[in-house]
Formats: structure tokens, C-alpha cells, sequence
């Protein structure tokens, strides 16, 4: 009898390491993510540093435009393709992507280094950048240096005749474009062209005069566009105004105030803008 519960004891304790076996082990399959130090990134090649970036986003579902990437991710027993995902990021997460990209601007740039990514490694102040800061024209000596001088066909159609376009960031076939014009009876315009190989892949409006909703522009309602541009980051406001009839004076006829805003975000990736 006493062998006999011996023997019990034995198979239920070693029922329990099975149990204990088999959770540790899938524990260590959802925690096998790691976050790698500056240190062991260093030591990484730009192909690697892509990967290892890229892997962040392939861990939530997303299904890359780059055929290299879903290839390379599908290869992974962990990685669930999911179109429908929307993609949402940790502050750790977007800390360890922005120190990535940091080290494979190193590679990205080396061949040429003019771009307002680079120009704003050495200019603290650049970034954030905003209409209002741009608008200053604190760096107008300094970004005209580097404007581009060769355009695409359909960026330089876009310029109304004249205007000034500068590489944000570009990577091996992705480059973002900031354009500066004026257009429409001297109304200012600031977009952004990205390009995929050198053809045109989207447009986004960055600032730009009203645009009326209703007819009349004073007394219907209007929106105005406006951003904000931090390296690799893009944030897009829609700024919906209407007439303030309240506070007109004869001084001030027709004050406005805001009653909304969107705000669309973005990140500069190198599949393209990707929308957060």
C-alpha cells in the first residue's frame, strides 16, 4: 500500500512538471521578443537593422507592402498576417523603432547627406518642424544650400510655376519631399510627395489656404491645414473655423473660432507613409 502511494505521488508530480514544462515554454515563445541594446544594434548591417525594426510591427499582424519582408516574416512560426490590422505602438516600442532608425539613417545617409533628416541631426532646434517655424525663414540660408535641383516631372507640376522642394528622408526606393509654394493668388502651400522609384506614390497636404465648405468662406465655414513634421513623424491637422459673429467688431469685423479639429498621424517608413 505504501509503494502504491508512492507511486502516486511520483506520476502526479511528474504530471505537474509536464504542466509546468509545457507553460514555461510557451511563456518563453510569447515573451521571445527582445528588446536589443544600442550596443548589440551597433554591431548590426543596414539589411539586419531593417529587419530587426521591421519585426516590431510583423509581431502585431502587419502585412508589409514589401514582398522581401512578408517572405522573410512568413518564414516565422509566430507571425499571423492580418490586412485588417491597425497598428498601434508602445512607447518602448516607438523608442527602440526611433533608435533604429537613428543607426540606419547612419547607412541611409552616408551617400548623401542633403536632407532635412540630416540638417536637423546638427540643428537641435529643426525639429520639430511647424508652418510657423518654417514660415520664419530662421533657416532660409541654410535649407536654400540644399534644395533640390532636379525634380520629378510631377512634383515640378505641382509647384504652380515656382516654388522649393527638399528631401525630408529617403531610403534605398522611398523618398519624402517637402514642397514650398505659392499658388492661387499668392496663397502659401506646403506639401509632402512621397516617391516610389522616382514615381509619384501620394501627395499629402501639409498647409494651405481655406478651403469654403458651404459657399462664402467668412460667414459659412472653412477649414485650414496645418502639421507638424518630427524626423520621421507626421501629424496633420484639419482645423474646422466658423464665423465668431458674437465678438465682431468694427475693427475686426469677421473674427473666427475653431470648433474641431482631425488630427491624422503618420510615420515614415520605408514601405511608405504608413498610417497610425
Amino acid at each position: 500500500m505504501k509503494n502504491f502511494l508512492l507511486f502516486l505521488l511520483l506520476c502526479v508530480f511528474l504530471s505537474c512538471k509536464g504542466q509546468n514544462g509545457t507553460t514555461e515554454q510557451t511563456d518563453q515563445i510569447a515573451t521571445s521578443f527582445q528588446f536589443l541594446s544600442e550596443e548589440v544594434l551597433k554591431t548590426k548591417n543596414k539589411e539586419e537593422l531593417r529587419l530587426i525594426r521591421n519585426e516590431v510591427f510583423a509581431r502585431k499582424g502587419y502585412v508589409f507592402k514589401s514582398e522581401d519582408l512578408n517572405t522573410y516574416y512568413k518564414t516565422k512560426s509566430w507571425y499571423t498576417p492580418n490586412t485588417s490590422v491597425k497598428v498601434t505602438l508602445s512607447d518602448e516600442e516607438q523608442n527602440y523603432i526611433d533608435k533604429i532608425k537613428t543607426l540606419e539613417g547612419q547607412f541611409n545617409l552616408k551617400g548623401n547627406k542633403n536632407c532635412l533628416y540630416y540638417f536637423g541631426l546638427d540643428n537641435l532646434d529643426f525639429f520639430p518642424l511647424t508652418s510657423d517655424k518654417f514660415l520664419t525663414h530662421k533657416y532660409s540660408n541654410d535649407l536654400d544650400k540644399i534644395k533640390l535641383e532636379e525634380l520629378n516631372e510631377v512634383v515640378e507640376g505641382n509647384l504652380c510655376g515656382g516654388g522649393t522642394v527638399w528631401d525630408i528622408m529617403y531610403y534605398e526606393n522611398i523618398k519624402y519631399q517637402l514642397m514650398f509654394y505659392t499658388c492661387d493668388s499668392d496663397n502659401l502651400y506646403l506639401k509632402m510627395a512621397i516617391l516610389d522609384d522616382n514615381e509619384i506614390k501620394d501627395f499629402i497636404q501639409l498647409y494651405g489656404s481655406s478651403t469654403a465648405l458651404y459657399g462664402d468662406a467668412v460667414t459659412s465655414g472653412y477649414h485650414d491645414i496645418d502639421f507638424k513634421l518630427d524626423k520621421d513623424d507626421l501629424e496633420v491637422y484639419k482645423i474646422f473655423k466658423v464665423w465668431d459673429e458674437e465678438n465682431s467688431t468694427e475693427e475686426n469685423m469677421y473674427p473666427v473660432k475653431e470648433v474641431r479639429r482631425e488630427v491624422s498621424k503618420y510615420k515614415l517608413t520605408d514601405q511608405g507613409l504608413v498610417e497610425l
